[in-house]
């Protein structure tokens, strides 16, 4: 995946992409990694899970057959047409609950559900074996379920739907990971960048601000720093110094939530290129005039 790959994925190209330079700037920056899910604290790679198109109509979850559709069920699993539609009914059962229900179902998958930050609660993940690059093998058998409009990004709610549909014709194996919100000292397992669509910071006072700004938005949305990782433009996340204070007059040049309620920010004493900057937030469907001070 290239630095573009990553930009594209987030909002419409507004403009004739990057040039060299700031193609180069961009990989600096992101660390550009293959899609992964860790455990881990997140070392300043955009963990980016995969967002498959919800393909479910709202209208459409009449069942027809209902597997183990009863109050202490952890799924809830339908079936209607060529899918099984499964609903998460219990987001915190252990995937050994979860497989027991999938199996007696007929369904050859492993789910667990995961916390997850704003923009992929309700997406899937996986660590499916033979698929490391590229598109998702499995797309057009296993998707996303669609939730209410207003459940999307930073207005879900814990009543807001996530789910499966799986093909009845599926033969495969996959390991999915569902995303979830996160509760109260949760670490996040799929993360991405605070400025991206549908997380706290997108289209606010962020890149190239100083972190006084920065952590004044932070705070008025109930979020706090909780580190910082210093690196000067150009500099790969590897050669980052971790800190958990840095001067407020230094640059904000990227950052994610990495546990319910806090954030670690990218700092530099230099700004990103302006480019650079402009370019991140057309892709992201920001103004590229937002005030900053670069």
């Amino acid at each position: 995946m290239t630095p573009d790959d990553v930009v594209k994925t987030l909002a419409p190209d507004p403009g004739p992409g990057l040039t060299p330079a700031a193609r180069e700037m961009l990989a600096q920056i992101m660390d550009t990694a293959e899609p992964e899910l860790s455990a881990r604290r997140p070392r300043w790679r955009p963990l980016l899970a995969l967002p498959i198109a919800a393909a479910v109509a709202a209208a459409g979850w009449s069942a027809i057959v209902v597997f183990g559709a009863v109050p202490a069920s952890a799924l809830d699993i339908k079936e209607e047409g060529d899918h099984y539609l499964i609903e998460v009914k219990d987001l915190y059962a252990s995937p050994e609950v979860y497989e027991t229900q999938l199996k007696d179902a007929g369904v050859d998958i492993s789910l667990r559900v995961a916390p997850v930050t704003p923009s992929f609660v309700g997406e899937i993940s996986t660590h499916t074996p033979d698929w490391n690059t590229g598109p998702f093998p499995y797309a057009d058998k296993i998707k996303t379920i669609d939730r209410p409009k207003n459940c999307d990004f930073v207005d879900f709610g814990r009543s807001c739907p996530i789910g499966l549909t799986i093909a009845k014709d599926f033969t495969g194996k996959a390991d999915i990971l569902l995303g979830r919100e996160a509760r109260p000292g949760e670490e996040y397992e799929v993360v991405g960048m605070l400025n991206a669509p549908g997380e706290p910071m997108h289209c606010k006072p962020f890149l190239n601000h100083r972190v006084s700004e920065v952590r004044q938005t932070l705070a008025g949305l109930g979020l706090s720093i909780g580190e910082f990782s210093v690196k000067e433009p150009g500099e790969r996340g590897a050669d980052a110094e971790l800190k958990t204070s840095v001067p407020d007059s230094m640059y904000v040049t990227g950052g994610a939530l990495y546990e319910y309620g806090k954030a670690s920010l990218i700092v530099s004493e230099q700004p990103m290129a302006e480019e650079l900057r402009r370019t991140i937030l057309g892709k992201y469907g920001c103004p590229v005039n937002d005030g900053s001070t670069s």
